[in-house]
């Protein structure tokens, strides 16, 4: 057995991870807002970054036709990441001549009044009970316990034990908070609520008490049949008693919530002019970088000591600025490719859209599909058909009868449509849509219809009749 040492050569392939391609890579699925905070992070780390500022930008915004795409990739809007890199680092970006403008809709919008919220309401309404100051403490402790539907999910007995208080008591004043309004606000679930509510509205209906009380299973199947054996009434009065319970709150906190709308900053505006699309990359809320020439010469002149932190804040900044381009140039060539792949789309709509998968933009772009998935992630485009996420554009597809492959999208529509416009007396079976999908020449599996429906939350055929039969009392 030899245990000698010797050296030996020997050739490997392995990825090597450079801090530059790390970074690239970091940045691609970012939001453009995302993007915008990490930038503005790196301006307060990093002396070296400087931002220009919004007057010396350039506020003619950047479109560009996809018949002029092979022009531009001439240019350095195009050019890869092997560009020199000199003293004039910058990202070029598309200003916003409606800066001001949009500076003042966001301040309106902050500003705007809110409700007042649930707690508040509730509170001013304990205090001007007749309950005693302790009492109204522990009703306080209470609300300060609700969740977003309105439920108290920590059982009382325990709640008591924890703050050594009087369970009778405490129950007594829950009782009381049932009562505000909105009422059933403070029950244990969507059940307690649901008969607390029937309880105040309709005291004398025992029918309808018993109903949420002992067959809440039942009634959320719909399944009127096995309830009215039970309860040993007639179908029509379940289906009474179901159209009463339709109109309790389930979740009496949903009025009084201020839940703020979600705002989707579009990554990307396409729009049509003359025929041709025009592609405007919306990054106006990403900084303006360059490098900051002044610490640039100290350089120049610095001790070793200082040179080799100057010198590696330089290469950190000189990488951030080429990953942002980077970023972009790929999104821009990422959403061209869609556009081309997806023409009939745009100009015509939902059913003319195609199956598309990363594999596609990938071969059609040299890249890898890790890059287009990156990219598309978390990332908004404008378009005349509405903000749609770029994920969306890629979906599996369907065989059609003349043996092309239609999107499965397109199928979603397809079902959306029928249900919507199906008789309430008599709603669509899944077989049903089957054909009627068939007669328009796709070829399509009962059960692909019924997975369709599951991801569209569309209710079968027998549920959905008895939901518009409660709709119509």
């Amino acid at each position: 057995m030899n245990l000698s040492h010797s050296l030996v050569q020997k050739q490997t392939q392995k990825l090597v991870m450079t801090q530059d391609l790390r970074q690239s890579i970091e940045l691609l699925p970012l939001s453009t807002l995302e993007l915008s905070d990490r930038i503005s992070s790196e301006l307060v780390e990093n002396p070296m970054l400087e931002e220009e500022y919004a007057s010396e930008r350039n506020r003619t915004p950047d479109l560009y036709s996809r018949d002029d795409l092979k022009r531009k990739e001439k240019n350095d809007f195009l050019k890869n990441s092997d560009i020199t890199w000199q003293d004039n680092f910058s990202i070029d970006r598309a200003g916003s001549s409606g800066t001001d403008a949009s500076d003042r809709n966001q301040k309106y919008i902050e500003s705007s009044p809110e409700k007042s919220s649930l707690s508040e309401h509730l509170l001013w309404q304990l205090r001007l009970s007749n309950l005693k100051p302790d009492e109204v403490a522990i009703g306080e402790i209470l609300i300060s316990m609700l969740d977003d539907h309105g439920f108290i999910s920590v059982p009382i007995k325990d709640l008591c034990a924890e703050m050594k208080l009087n369970e009778k008591k405490v129950r007594k004043i829950l009782g009381q908070i049932h009562r505000l309004d909105p009422i059933g606000i403070g029950a244990k679930d969507v059940q307690e609520t649901l008969l607390i509510q029937a309880k105040i509205l309709k005291p004398d209906d025992t029918k309808l008490h018993t109903l949420i009380a002992d067959h809440i299973k039942d009634l959320e199947k719909l399944d009127y049949k096995t309830i009215s054996k039970k309860m040993e009434l007639s179908l029509e009065a379940v289906e009474s008693l179901a159209s009463e319970i339709k109109k309790l709150e389930p979740y009496p906190a949903t009025l009084y919530t201020a839940n703020k709308p979600d705002y989707v900053i579009p990554d990307v505006v396409v729009r049509e002019v003359d025929g041709e699309f025009d592609i405007y990359i919306n990054d106006e809320w990403i900084p303006r970088l360059k490098i900051n020439k002044e610490y640039k010469n100290i350089l120049k002149n610095a001790k070793d000591s200082d040179k080799e932190y100057i010198t590696t804040k330089l290469g950190s900044a000189e990488w951030l600025i080429r990953s942002v381009n980077q970023r972009r140039q790929t999104l821009f060539k990422v959403t061209s490719a869609i556009i081309e792949m997806q023409t009939e789309f745009f100009r015509k709509g939902i059913q003319f859209i195609k199956p598309l998968t990363l594999k596609d933009i990938a071969e059609r772009l040299d890249m890898h599909e890790s890059t287009v998935s990156r990219i598309t992630s978390n990332k908004y485009v404008q378009t005349s058909r509405g903000i749609l996420e770029l994920k969306w554009f890629f979906s599996s597809g369907v065989r059609s009868v003349e043996g092309g492959i239609e999107s499965s999208k397109k199928i979603h529509d397809l079902i959306r449509n029928l249900v919507k416009d199906e008789p309430s007396e008599n709603p669509l079976s899944d077989q049903e849509i089957v054909e009627a999908i068939q007669k328009q020449g796709i070829e399509i599996a009962r059960r692909t219809v019924a997975k369709y429906r599951k991801i569209l939350k569309i209710l079968p055929s027998s549920q959905r009749k008895k939901v518009k039969s409660l709709e119509s009392r």
